[in-house]
């Protein structure tokens, strides 16, 4: 017996030994930069500005939306804040369906009344169910049409995997993809005034009656983070969306199906360090007299305004700057009439055969024909001297 205990323990310290050791690896692979270890089975990295997919797996396979669905809920409120049709000051009344609800919650009374920014910071940091419902019942009390705000904000931010059945993501009818979210993710982390909840790790509402512990870890120790969210859906499966900023270049990563809990943190991680690390904002050098105000004939005005469609940014792989081929073209004039918009000539910058990046350069106005009456003023102007 006393053999076979010492045969046990030897073999119990070789697979401890085994398994600090690869835990060990892990560590370290995540800590190199150039390759990107992921545990969830489906996950995307994105820059924030340009909206540019980085890397993904799965990205546009669909999963339960479950509380990345508060994202949007958030981003319709956000709107009525910026329109000045609500207040982060404004004082609200709990209903009896946000008092109903279920799971994560700030343990709302109905007929209580709570400042919104209570509401938001209830629902940003610590996903609650409650607050997110008295959060869409103060925009719309109809909830088939608050369901419609989400689900039409969704069709025109693209997000055409995505479909709303509930404001909190407990419906697991609720489905969204990795890069919808990151694409919902882009456009909520415009507003600013969300920041400071979206990294707070601990805080408390209520006077002090409900705390609020954010799930989404890297708030306490990642360079460079803004937000967003994480959690477990209501199928079981860890989630994560995170957000950081650096320098020129905003990332997002979106993951789901991460391996556990710790794991989520750990694959927003890897993937942040990854596309800070392989990744680049580039912006082309391009000749300034592009830009220069066209000549317009038969026109009413003589010059017009020339800008570009978009941004002239673009993320590259780091080391091939150099590799970008700036193509560009512009007309000489432009014949009345016009319309704002109106293109005038492009922008394309190539990187071998592959496109990166085209934009038009258009109108910066509407350009009206000369009338004959015009013309004859211009005429008599020319002819006084003036």
């Amino acid at each position: 017996m006393k053999r076979l205990a010492i045969v046990l323990s030897v073999v119990l310290i070789f697979i401890n030994a085994f398994s600090l050791t690869a835990f060990a690896d892990g560590i370290a692979a995540s800590k190199n930069q150039n390759a990107l270890y992921v545990s969830a089975d489906k996950y995307v990295i994105m820059e924030a500005k340009s909206k540019s997919f980085l890397a993904g797996v799965g990205s546009n396979e669909r999963f339960c939306a479950s509380h990345f669905t508060k994202l949007m809920t958030l981003l319709i409120v956000c709107e009525k804040i910026d329109n000045n049709e609500l207040s982060l000051d404004s004082r609200v009344t709990v209903g009896e369906r946000a008092n109903a609800q279920q799971g994560s919650q700030i343990w709302l009374d109905k007929g209580e009344e709570i400042k919104l920014s209570e509401l938001v910071k209830a629902v940003t940091i610590g996903n609650a169910n409650d607050a997110c419902v008295c959060l869409s019942e103060t925009v719309e009390p109809d909830e088939k049409e608050f369901l419609k705000l989400m689900n039409d904000k969704a069709k025109s931010l693209g997000m055409t995997d995505t479909i709303y059945m509930d404001c909190t993501g407990i419906s697991k009818e609720s489905i969204t993809t990795a890069h919808d979210t990151a694409l919902l993710c882009a456009e909520i982390l415009k507003k600013d005034y969300l920041r400071k909840y979206f990294t707070t790790w601990r805080d408390f509402v209520r006077d002090g009656k409900a705390e609020l512990v954010n799930q989404n870890t890297l708030v306490k120790s990642y360079n460079g983070i803004t937000g967003l969210k994480a959690c477990v859906s209501t199928d079981g499966s860890n989630m994560i969306t995170a957000s950081a900023e650096r320098g020129e270049m905003s990332l997002i990563c979106v993951a789901s199906g991460c391996s556990s809990d710790d794991m989520r943190a750990v694959d927003a991680r890897n993937m942040l360090d990854y596309g800070f690390s392989q990744f680049q904002v580039y912006t082309p050098k391009v000749d300034q007299a592009l830009f220069e105000d066209i000549k317009i004939t038969h026109g009413e005005d003589e010059k017009a305004g020339v800008s570009l469609s978009k941004p002239l940014r673009l993320v590259i792989k780091r080391g091939t700057a150099s590799e970008m081929e700036v193509q560009a073209k512009r007309e000489q004039y432009v014949s009345a009439p016009g319309k704002k918009g109106d293109t005038v000539g492009n922008i394309t910058v190539k990187n071998g055969e592959s496109t990166v990046f085209s934009a038009d350069l258009v109108l910066e106005k509407d350009v009206k024909r000369l009338s004959v009456l015009g013309a004859f003023k211009k005429l008599l102007y020319s002819l006084m001297g003036k």
